[in-house]
């Protein structure tokens, strides 16, 4: 495309987005501003003497590297006029005037996007039900787009791409860098199911406030926001809640115990009248007139590819004492030689619900009736023994070994 360059021009200078929507209307396109002198920008309505002075900067050199790197990398960059921008972002007022794509990226418009944010420090009851919400909107038609961080963003995607669904992971670096460094296999599979999008270019670091920034996107690509596991007013998360306010979004909150720490800010979005849901479903169902090939019937999958992305991919959950990690290290026909070995360093709890469990799935009340430990010790154990792979989760709270 021509005008291309323009375009990556503008998007790189820095300035305020509404005002260069406003400068893009007021001269007729990015090519125009490119060309245009000084006293034409003074003339257009509200600009500051900052952004007046960035459009003077004529130079085209990054341009042309930022355009190198990404060919280099196999990506490409949409810009407002291209047919492929989805219109649902181009609708938002401060709307990014050029993305850069890697992989395939759904035709957003023609889907029924959901965003999924939560908590970096999320417990591991947090995770579950992130990568089981997910999961059910993959199942039953839905899109999962998410920030691809760790804690709840990460368990997202993974859930989503468990169930065979595309992911669309939006980054606050350049989109040939993983961060968390740690994400790089699931970043692979999003790229094998889905798409990496970023308004920053190749090269970008992690730096602080793009984090932020990035939300605005998340919310924008979507049709609603599902919140999991906000500890405070002033986490992260909470920016998207206000992004998807601004933006007319719907908005869902996954409840929690109404003394978690993790969940005391999204707890107190439900007392403000905010939807709760517990279910994929939940959050799809008010969209089906507009997504007839949403259905309350899960798909159903084949089995030959659902896991495929997801036999290396590694989710990592930071909490505040310790780390914990969910390897997909193999295919599913793989069964573990040695339980024992594999339950080498667990808890007494823990090997106390495995031995619990053989290879047919057994319901979570059997399993507490078995060990006899409290509803909430099996819980959390049944939560970390998934998380390393040692066991499976299933619909309807039920588990076996992972053989």
């Amino acid at each position: 495309m021509a005008e291309l360059k323009y375009w990556v021009w503008m998007n790189e200078l820095g300035i305020n987005l509404v005002t260069a929507h406003r400068v893009i209307s007021y001269l007729g396109g990015p090519k125009e501003a490119f060309f245009a002198e000084r006293d034409d920008f003074a003339r257009v309505p509200d600009i500051t003497l900052r952004d007046l002075e960035a459009l003077c900067n004529k130079q085209l050199n990054s341009v042309y590297r930022i355009q190198d790197d990404m060919q280099a990398i196999g990506g490409r960059i949409l810009t407002r006029q291209d047919a492929e921008y989805p219109q649902r972002l181009r609708d938002i007022p401060d709307a990014p005037l050029a993305l850069y794509v890697r992989g395939r990226l759904p035709v957003v418009d023609d889907e029924a996007v959901i965003a999924i944010v939560g908590t970096r420090r999320c417990s591991p009851y947090g995770m579950k039900a992130s990568a089981k919400i997910a999961g059910e909107i993959a199942r039953h038609g839905g899109v999962v787009v998410t920030g691809l961080a760790a804690g709840i963003d990460g368990a997202a995607a993974e859930g989503a791409l468990r169930e065979g669904g595309p992911v669309i992971g939006v980054l606050g670096t350049g989109v040939e860098r993983v961060y968390p460094p740690n994400h790089k296999d699931l970043f692979d599979a999003v790229l094998e199911n889905g798409a990496l999008v970023s308004e920053y270019p190749p090269g970008a670091e992690p730096l602080g406030h793009h984090f932020p920034r990035r939300n605005r996107i998340i919310t924008g690509l979507s049709l609603a926001l599902v919140v999991l596991e906000i500890p405070t007013a002033k986490s992260g998360a909470m920016h998207s809640v206000d992004h998807a306010l601004e933006q007319g979004r719907d908005i869902f909150v996954v409840p929690a115990n109404i003394d978690a720490p993790t969940s005391k800010a999204s707890n107190e979005l439900i007392d403000d009248g905010f939807q709760s849901a517990s279910t994929g479903w939940r959050v799809l169902r008010d969209y089906t007139r507009q997504f007839p090939k949403l259905t309350q019937t899960e798909k159903k999958e084949t089995g030959a590819n659902v896991n495929k992305p997801l036999e290396k991919a590694v989710v990592s959950v930071e909490k505040e004492q310790r780390s914990t990690k969910k390897v997909i290290d193999k295919p599913e026909k793989d069964s573990y030689i040695d339980l024992q070995e594999k339950l080498k360093g667990k808890s007494e709890a823990e090997r106390a619900v495995a031995a619990c469990l053989c290879e047919e799935p057994i319901h979570v009340d059997d399993i507490i009736a078995q060990c006899q430990l409290s509803a909430q010790q099996v819980n959390a154990c049944l939560t970390t023994l998934e998380i390393t792979g040692i066991i499976r989760g299933y619909a309807g709270k039920r588990y076996s070994l992972n053989v």
